[in-house]
């Protein structure tokens, strides 16, 4: 399987609330014991640079059981603390096809 790449950006209505929000992501993330293969599963969370309302994660992902956790795990924990926030969502799954580094 070829790696799964999800980026998920969050616009918060106040930079408090985004700063909360990775805050707790954060700290959920290090808590979480994942598949049993952890190394299958990354994530980097990101605040925005030109908005600080805005936050993005990207998450990569290298095995179907892998993505399978990570999405029951993702709505049974992330969303509801998430959900908390007033906030836009946009979320793109894609498979990797090129990693390019100069």
């Amino acid at each position: 399987m070829p790696a799964i790449k999800r980026l998920n950006v969050n616009t918060f209505t106040s930079e408090a609330d985004n700063d909360s929000f990775i805050a707790e992501l954060s700290e959920i993330w290090r808590n979480w014991s994942g598949p049993t293969n952890s190394s299958k599963i990354s994530l980097d969370i990101n605040k925005d640079r030109n908005n600080p309302e805005r936050m993005t994660a990207f998450v990569t992902v290298e095995s179907e059981d892998a993505l399978v956790d990570m999405n029951k795990w993702s709505s049974e924990v992330v969303l509801p603390i998430r959900n908390k926030y007033k906030h836009d969502n946009l979320m793109i799954d894609a498979d990797l096809i090129a990693s390019i580094s100069k």
